[in-house]
Parts: C-alpha cells; sequence; structure tokens
C-alpha cells in the first residue's frame, strides 16, 4: 500500500513538472508569437527609430522598471505592518529578488518569496498566506475601478476620474468596513457568531484553531486603515508608473499611444503577468495584444506589439539589475545554507 502511494505522489509530481514545464514553453511560444508581429513589414518603420531613441525617455523607461521594484517592496511592508515590523530596506530587496525569478516557471518567485519572509524575517507561514491574500485583495480594489473605468470610456475624460476614483474610493471603503467587523478578537466573535448555529463540526473546530487566528489576521491587516489606505495609493502609483512605461516606449518608437490605451493596456500586462501560473514571460505580451484586438483599438493595436516588446525587454534588464542588488542585500544563499531555521506555521 504504501509502495503504491509512493508510486502515485511520483506520478502527480511528474505531472505537476509536465504541466509547468508545457505552460512555459507555451509561453516562449507566445513571446515569440509577439515579436513576430512586431517585426510585421507594417511595424518596420516604428522599429527603425530605436537608433534615434532620445537617451532621456530611454533612462525613463529603465528608471521607471525599477521604480516599480520599490513600490510593489514598499506595498508589501505596509500591508504586513500592523502584524509584524519588518526593515523596509529588507522587504524592498526581497521584492526585487523574487521579481526577478518571476520570469521562470515553477511560482519560483512565489516559493523564494515565501521561504525568506518565513526563514529570514521570522514571518510564520499561515501569516504569509494572510499577507499574500491582503495584498491580492488591494490589487482588484485599486486596478477593479480603472480597468472598468478605462473599458467604460475608452478616453481619459472627466467621467473616466469620477469612475476610477470614485470607485477606488468606494471600494476600499467597504473593505474597510467589512474588514473591521471581522478583524481582531470581537471580529473573531462574530465569524463564530455566524458559523456555530451551522453546526458543521469540522468547520467550528478549525475556527477554533491556532492556524486558523493566524490567517485571521488578514482582516487586521486590511482594517488597518494606513496600511490599506498606503497599499492602495501605491498600487495606484504603480498603474501611473506602469502606464509611463508604455507611454515611453511609444515615444521612442513615434508610435501614437494615448493616456486611455496605455493606462487599459498597462492593467491588462500587470494582472496576466500576476495571475499566469507558469511564469509571466510571453502571456503578458500575447494577452494585452488580445484585449487590444477585441476592443477594436485599431492602429495603436497593431503597433502594440513593438511597444510591449521594447516595455518587456526595458523591464527585463531594470529587473535582473535590481534583482541582483535585491540578492546581494538579503543573501538567499544562507537559506539554502541553512543558517536560519524556518519560522513555525
Amino acid at each position: 500500500m504504501n509502495a503504491e502511494s509512493d508510486t502515485n505522489e511520483v506520478r502527480r509530481s511528474a505531472g505537476k513538472i509536465a504541466v509547468q514545464l508545457a505552460g512555459f514553453a507555451i509561453g516562449l511560444g507566445l513571446l515569440a508569437w509577439t515579436a513576430r508581429e512586431a517585426l510585421k513589414p507594417e511595424n518596420r518603420e516604428p522599429l527603425s527609430n530605436l537608433g534615434d531613441a532620445d537617451p532621456g525617455v530611454v533612462a525613463l523607461l529603465f528608471g521607471c522598471s525599477l521604480a516599480t521594484l520599490v513600490i510593489n517592496g514598499l506595498i508589501f511592508w505596509v500591508v504586513l505592518r500592523p502584524e509584524k515590523k519588518t526593515p523596509v530596506s529588507d522587504m524592498v530587496a526581497t521584492n526585487a529578488f523574487t521579481t526577478m525569478l518571476a520570469y521562470l516557471p515553477f511560482k519560483l518567485s512565489l516559493v523564494a518569496r515565501v521561504a525568506l519572509h518565513n526563514r529570514r524575517d521570522g514571518v510564520p507561514l499561515l501569516t504569509i498566506a494572510a499577507w499574500f491574500g491582503a495584498v491580492g485583495a488591494l490589487i482588484f480594489v485599486a486596478m477593479g475601478p480603472v480597468s472598468a473605468a478605462s473599458l467604460w470610456r475608452k478616453g481619459v475624460d472627466v467621467w473616466w476620474w469620477v469612475g476610477s476614483l470614485g470607485g477606488v474610493g468606494l471600494c476600499l471603503g467597504i473593505l474597510l468596513v467589512a474588514a473591521g467587523l471581522l478583524a481582531h478578537e470581537r471580529g473573531l466573535q462574530r465569524i463564530h457568531a455566524i458559523t456555530d448555529p451551522l453546526k458543521i463540526g469540522p468547520v467550528n473546530r478549525f475556527l477554533r484553531t491556532e492556524s486558523f487566528g493566524k490567517m485571521h489576521g488578514v482582516f487586521g491587516m486590511l482594517a488597518h486603515p494606513w496600511a490599506s489606505i498606503g497599499a492602495t495609493g501605491l498600487r495606484l502609483l504603480d498603474i501611473g508608473v506602469l502606464t509611463l512605461r508604455f507611454l515611453a516606449a511609444a515615444w521612442i518608437l513615434d508610435v501614437e499611444l494615448g493616456w486611455e490605451q496605455a493606462v487599459l493596456f498597462a492593467s491588462t500586462y500587470f494582472m496576466i503577468g500576476m495571475l499566469s501560473p507558469f511564469g509571466m514571460l510571453g502571456t503578458r505580451e500575447a494577452g494585452s495584444i488580445g484585449v487590444a484586438g477585441l476592443l477594436g483599438f485599431g492602429d495603436a493595436g497593431e503597433s502594440l506589439a513593438v511597444v510591449i516588446l521594447i516595455v518587456t525587454a526595458s523591464e527585463s534588464l531594470a529587473y535582473l539589475f535590481g534583482g541582483v542588488l535585491g540578492g546581494v542585500w538579503i543573501r538567499p544563499d544562507r537559506l539554502v545554507r541553512g543558517v536560519k531555521a524556518a519560522a513555525e506555521l
């Protein structure tokens, strides 16, 4: 029986590896398709402008890619702060190092981030799960209304600003109120008051375990006004920086790209990369082009492949540079050598 279980486990592991490798290969194929789209005859003129690129705009593009590493590190730092204080420099360095790994399959970026925060920073695994959940919720609070307003207006006008900022404010307010009702000891009592009458034994017992207590910390993070407001503000800043990256690439290529298109493409590019289970390389690029086609952006959609390749190329160089610096700062090799023991669950 044990031998059979071991065999099944090996098969499952091999299957997961095969799926990840297949997904990574598909991503590379999508990237190759994007490159082919970018090299079409109608895009030769934008590509010919690369040699005459303004050094200041090139520096802006590279700097914006580095800025997004810092901004996302600050988002992770401010969300965790209500539960555990960590040095902001360590958080930014960890984000830079793990983001560099996001191009690879097997979710190595996520694995490395969890290991570093657990073993280096002493954050319990279940607290990490709650923390990542809070960061994810705040991503949708910030990006959902902006993307919806872009789809609605297809242009940056007064109503776009009203829909974007008003939607973010409304979603953030609802989140703060809901999390506040469920946070801390009083919130835990409210959860028990809702679930106890259901009399589902395993659920009721789990909700009183120490493990759930640590996962319940997600509500404490989200209920903290400065953590949620600060993280949302930083996320909006990150959207602006990513939008500026698309615009800078378009300026380099002398391609017409409006703010409204840049915002929508930037949001799509980010969300696909975040949700892709096989690494972000290739999926973001092809997905953004697909969205442009579905929305009928015409000439902007035809030139988008070239713009995206420039964004991705500059990003990869910036992330490599920032990731190496981050790795030097946090020394992940010490974890491999077992210098620090893992924190508890």
